[in-house]
Formats: structure tokens, C-alpha cells, sequence
């Protein structure tokens, strides 16, 4: 499997406006060490068609502090690594030459010889910039470190994270995704004006439901390719509010086409 993977994010015509009027940002985490705590990649002016590309190249680097809200600050040089591959941090904090072979299914390691307490960060490379991925959110004195960024992304959005911000809190309303057995993944995302946040997340395309309503029946009709569930089916109707009234005495139907 290639260490490049490419991310497509739909967001229908009616929702981007909208997060943008209020201040949303599109924000990508990377799974490291089993965590999301960096804000990898935030985007402030989302369109119907959001492209990104990612590569497992890395650097390793140790900072002071993990702290809310700030990006970190490098103590140490920024090292560039490969999975499998390790580097020794010296009792003065200076890193040593990378070595050992590249295995993408393994860990880096960090041979911590410094005393003094240091947080690890991480750096990943998306479109083809590198950008800090995660922090170590306890410091650590010297050991042995491994480090096991995965090829898998956290998307939400949110207001006031900016790219670097290091988080602790949950991430609602978001969707996860795994890369470890495709390079590309597209989804899709749609959410009255009113509320841009509280929107739906789906694998694949937006679906047009305007096209397939049949007035004289007061039915949709989908395709089985973008079928949603039953859950997502019942999300739509409360979100698009099409309930209809009260006093209607023909009920409304969703088909498969």
C-alpha cells in the first residue's frame, strides 16, 4: 500500500455558506499513539469540493510544554523519520543521525538520553507541507520512546482551532477514517442553514435528493449507490423537517430506486 492517500469532502450548497458565515473550520486530526490531539490541518474557507493529500513521511521533535490551545514550541531540532526507523536524543538534546530499515507496519523509536522532562511531538506531511500531527500530552524523562502514527483521520468541524492547536477535549459530530487498505476516501457532509454543525456525515457523493421527488406521489427515489441507511434516512427527514403537516392525509414515502 502506497504512503500516499488522498481525502475528497463534499459539503452541499446549502451548508458551506453557512460554516463559513459562522466560523466554522473544517479540521483533520491524525491518529497517533492511538490519540487525536493536534488539530493537523484546519480549513477556514470550505467549499463544495475539499481535496487533500497526505504522505507517511514524519519528524520527530521534543517541546517544553503541552498546552491548550497553542501550537508547540520545538526545544530540539526537527528530525525527519520513517516508521521503523529509530534516533537517539543525546544527555545534551541533540538528536543523532536517523538509522535501521524503513517497515511503514512498525513504530519509530526515540532512544531518550536527556534528563530533563520533554513532551514529543510529531510532524506529517499534508499536501506536501509538513504540519505538526500530534504531541506527547505527558512529558517524559529519558527512555525508550515509540511512536505509531497511523493512516487514519479524525474530520469535524469547529470554531476558533487553528492548524497546530494542540486539544484535549471530544470531538463531536465527526466521522473516522481508516486508509490502512485504500488510498482514497471521499465523503460527504450536509446540515440545514440553521444549524451548519449538526449536520450529517456519509461515505461517497452527495446525494441530490431534489432530482428524484415525484410530486404526484410525494416519494423520493434513490439509487442503490447512494442509499443511505435507515439511520441516516431518518436523520435527513428531521434535519430537512419533511415531516409533512399535520393535517396532510398522504403520508411521505422514501424508495429505492
Amino acid at each position: 500500500m502506497s504512503s500516499q492517500y488522498r481525502l475528497t469532502i463534499l459539503i452541499s450548497d446549502d451548508t458551506f455558506p453557512a460554516l463559513k458565515k459562522a466560523g466554522y473550520r473544517l479540521c483533520i486530526a491524525k491518529e497517533v499513539n492511538g490519540k487525536y490531539d493536534v488539530a493537523f490541518q484546519t480549513v477556514k474557507e470550505v467549499a463544495y469540493q475539499n481535496d487533500f493529500e497526505f504522505e507517511e513521511r514524519f519528524r520527530i521533535f521534543g517541546t517544553r510544554k503541552f498546552e491548550v490551545g497553542e501550537n508547540a514550541q520545538p526545544f530540539t531540532r526537527r528530525v525527519p523519520i520513517l516508521s521503523g526507523r529509530e534516533v537517539t536524543l543525546d544527555v545534551d538534546g541533540a538528536f543523532s543521525v536517523v538509522s535501521g530499515p524503513v517497515v511503514p507496519s512498525k513504530p519509530f523509536t526515540v532512544h531518550n538520553q536527556y534528563a530533563y522532562p520533554l513532551h514529543f511531538g510529531v510532524d506529517a506531511v499534508v499536501d506536501n507541507d509538513y504540519n505538526t500531527a500530534f504531541v506527547h500530552e505527558m512529558a517524559v524523562l529519558s527512555g525508550e520512546i515509540f511512536v505509531a502514527p497511523k493512516k487514519k483521520l479524525l474530520i469535524w468541524f469547529e470554531q476558533g482551532l487553528e492548524t497546530g492547536m494542540m486539544f484535549t477535549h471530544t470531538v463531536s459530530n465527526s466521522i473516522r477514517l481508516d486508509f490502512t487498505e485504500t488510498n482514497d476516501i471521499t465523503i460527504s457532509y450536509t446540515a440545514p442553514r440553521s444549524a451548519p454543525e449538526k449536520g450529517i456525515w456519509s461515505f461517497g457523493p452527495l446525494p441530490v435528493l431534489g432530482q428524484t421527488y415525484h410530486p404526484e406521489t410525494n416519494t423520493f427515489s434513490l439509487t442503490p449507490a447512494i442509499l443511505p441507511s435507515g439511520d441516516e434516512l431518518k436523520q435527513l427527514g428531521e434535519l430537512l423537517r419533511l415531516e409533512p403537516p399535520t393535517h396532510s392525509k398522504r403520508p411521505l414515502a422514501i424508495t429505492a430506486a
